[in-house]
């Protein structure tokens, strides 16, 4: 079973279901919206068929209503706290991952909150949360219950291979709004098989696609950043994996952009292992979508 979503154009929405992390997510998310200069709509799905279990109809029924006076207290405090902002609400029945990608097709960007980061991160990213960023139509942040106003430079992992050109557009985009800057992180990537076995003319040629690689990369982000005057750039070389290097540099202060590649929609895992280990690891990620023909590992 399923609504009609009834989402702004060009609104930031984001899921809410009364948790504290999806209380945190709404906050953060009407801040997005304010500095994007959109609206903000909140979305709570109740789980289908969750709500209709039972034989009494009234079940349904008071789910609902409690649904939609907690939305309605979550619209007006938000309202409150950012005048100005245009804030509204909707409760719909169906899965909390298709709604929410679903919404993303006329979304601006869609807002899902995740679990705090804990000693061990590797499992704390939800269900949700992960088929949301693999499969949206439209950018997705997803943001840890303990993110902060994020005063640190915009953090966007590279590929020399294969240029993040929409990443890169987005994290300018994002930096301009927060008034800091954007740091392209280039991790230790691809290596080649051969290693020091490989005769010296396979290991000169690589040496070379390398450098080219890296110097076509150094061209992509300067025309990127030339279309943003007045937002600064800094290109960081690191030895660690590229999701290594992309938390090691965010850190807790730091937005993040990374891609994701292939079509939105729910059909198929789209996500890479670099962007999958920044998800699990870091307080706020922009997962934005490419275009399905790159290769990158992003």
């Amino acid at each position: 079973m399923s609504e009609e979503l009834q989402v702004p154009a060009g609104a930031v929405v984001v899921g809410v279901d009364g948790s504290q992390r999806s209380v945190r997510a709404a906050e953060w998310a009407a801040d997005e919206a304010q500095l994007w200069g959109t609206p903000l709509h909140l979305l709570y799905v109740l789980e289908w068929p969750a709500v209709a279990e039972g034989d009494d109809p009234g079940v349904t029924a008071d789910v609902r209503t409690g649904a939609e006076r907690l939305l309605a207290e979550q619209v007006e405090r938000l309202t409150g706290d950012h005048p100005g902002l245009e804030v509204t609400g909707q409760v719909t029945v169906s899965q909390p991952a298709v709604a929410l990608v679903e919404a993303s097709r006329s979304a601006a960007v869609v807002v899902v909150g995740a679990r705090g980061l804990g000693r061990f991160t590797g499992p704390l990213l939800g269900s949700v949360s992960q088929k949301v960023a693999a499969h949206a139509h439209g950018p997705v942040v997803v943001v840890r219950e303990q993110v902060g106003e994020l005063p640190g430079p915009v953090v966007v992992g590279a590929d020399p291979l294969d240029p993040p050109t929409e990443a890169l557009h987005l994290a300018f985009e994002e930096a301009r709004r927060r008034g800091v800057g954007v740091r392209v992180v280039k991790g230790a990537g691809r290596r080649f098989a051969g290693g020091a076995q490989a005769p010296d003319s396979a290991r000169m040629k690589l040496a070379r696609q390398l450098e080219e690689a890296h110097e076509r990369l150094r061209q992509v982000v300067d025309e990127v950043a030339a279309e943003f005057p007045g937002v600064d750039v800094e290109l960081t070389e690191s030895t660690s994996y590229p999701a290594d290097a992309i938390v090691e540099e965010a850190g807790a202060e730091s937005l993040v952009v990374v891609g994701s590649r292939g079509r939105g929609g729910l059909a198929g895992v789209l996500l890479g292992s670099v962007s999958r280990g920044v998800l699990h690891r870091a307080v706020a990620v922009l997962v934005v979508r490419v275009e399905p023909s790159r290769s990158g590992a992003t």
